[in-house]
């Protein structure tokens, strides 16, 4: 009588098979941390060098991975830089919008937006340089890094609706502009201190430009 073949195969050691299923989920969870793992590499290199350093082939380097591998995550480098800021405005907004509610006059609020703002600014400049100088319009507008700032800018569209029912502020201002001359405005400040390495006092600057708008639009 013959024996089955199947009993004369030798059974694979548990330990081979262990090692082999180790080696997958190892590679599947490196796999799923390379972004993030390219994104840091790109902002050591951005904090170290500043963004004229900032190539594709450096951060390849940095990140240990190919070139073409990060072309399967990011589109380009403007993808990248967008991501990068992204990933600093959430927390720095999700921080804000919770703080703010325990403001309550519309001065104050205005204040503790001012100079959280350059705070922000003071704390990562090579950041926001790159938000100011490198993102090109057409690859930020609508991107992720785009919808974190327009809801930066909804806190304080909510300041300036609160403070119209409340009749603190003039009923017909108009939002666009006030909000182009208090982010803006707050943006030059950034740009003629933080950014050119010069000394600022944050809370005489934020006071000064709040003082002016506040002036403007108040009842």
């Amino acid at each position: 009588m013959k024996k089955s073949l199947k009993n004369k195969l030798p059974e694979p050691e548990k330990s081979n098979v262990e090692n082999i299923l180790s080696h997958q989920n190892a590679w599947r969870r490196r796999k799923s941390s390379r972004p993030k793992e390219i994104i840091n590499a790109a902002k050591k290199i951005l904090e170290e060098d500043g963004t004229k350093s900032l190539s594709m082939m450096k951060i390849s380097k940095e990140a240990g991975v190919s070139e073409a591998t990060i072309y399967k995550y990011f589109e380009d480098k403007n993808d990248l830089l967008n991501q990068i800021v992204n990933e600093w405005s959430e927390p720095f907004i999700e921080k804000v919008e919770k703080d703010i509610h325990e403001i309550t006059d519309f001065y104050s609020r205005l204040l503790f937006l001012a100079i959280r703002y350059l705070e922000g600014m003071k704390a990562t400049p090579k950041i926001h340089k790159i938000f100011i100088k490198e993102l090109r319009w057409e690859q930020y507008v609508n991107s992720q890094a785009h919808k974190v700032n327009k809801r930066y800018s909804r806190i304080l569209e909510s300041i300036i609706k609160d403070s119209i029912k409340n009749g603190d502020v003039q009923s017909d201002l108009n939002f666009a502009i006030f909000r182009d001359q208090f982010y803006g405005g707050l943006e030059h400040i950034g740009l003629r201190t933080i950014l050119t390495n010069r000394s600022i006092n944050i809370g005489k600057e934020a006071s000064d430009i709040v003082n002016i708008l506040y002036t403007g639009i108040k009842k």
